[in-house]
């Protein structure tokens, strides 16, 4: 007869059960808290509690009951040092189970497994860099700064003469030739508009006989 035989296989072997509550309770002492399975965590829920309970007589018959569920000698300094100081005005409620919705995949009731007092670390502020003010510039710089300016107007003025100098000089009035040229091409130029048939007569000229 199975009589007072509350605990759930959670579809694993009796050696494999026993390893995987080991370890809950393990990573539940070290991170205070775990996402995982409702089925799962109300299972672990009561080893974990079962350890609390024993830090509340921390004798040598305690401490080796806890050693034997954890194998860790640190954990167990943990657990009667750290973790049951904070339980000691109470004598149950050690964890507490929240849901947070399915496991996308195969839909599973997921929950965050927590310890009801946990040890807060508080993170200290990080102090904001001042930003280096600029320094004034001091009597020598503001004299090189003004030499400096004086040679560049300097050299900007030498830029200017030298381009004036490359630039061609255009010719004010033309010579007489040119102007001779100029007079003989308007007075061709007013021939031809004035007699149109004299181009026709030049072609003539320069026909060739077997065009004739």
């Amino acid at each position: 007869m199975r009589h007072h035989k509350g605990n759930a296989k959670l579809g694993m072997m009796t050696s494999h059960r026993k390893a995987f509550m080991r370890n809950m309770a393990r990573n539940m002492l070290k991170h205070e808290r775990m996402e995982t399975t409702k089925g799962r965590a109300k299972e672990s829920r009561k080893l974990i509690e079962r350890l609390i309970t024993l830090t509340k007589t921390d004798s040598v018959f305690s401490r080796r009951r806890a050693y034997d569920i954890l194998q860790d000698r640190d954990l167990v300094m943990r657990l009667f040092k750290v973790i049951g100081p904070l339980f000691s005005k109470r004598t149950s409620g050690f964890t507490r189970i929240i849901p947070i919705g399915f496991r996308r995949g195969d839909g599973a009731d997921m929950v965050i497994l927590e310890l009801t007092e946990r040890t807060v670390v508080e993170k200290l502020a990080k102090k904001k860099k001042e930003k280096a003010k600029p320094e004034a510039p001091k009597d020598e710089d503001l004299a090189e700064t003004k030499g400096d300016k004086a040679v560049e107007a300097k050299h900007k003025e030498d830029i200017k003469k030298e381009e004036l100098r490359a630039k061609p000089i255009s010719k004010s009035k033309p010579t007489l030739a040119e102007e001779k040229r100029t007079e003989r091409a308007k007075s061709e130029d007013k021939k031809i508009a004035n007699n149109p048939g004299f181009m026709k007569n030049l072609r003539g000229l320069f026909r060739k006989r077997g065009d004739r």
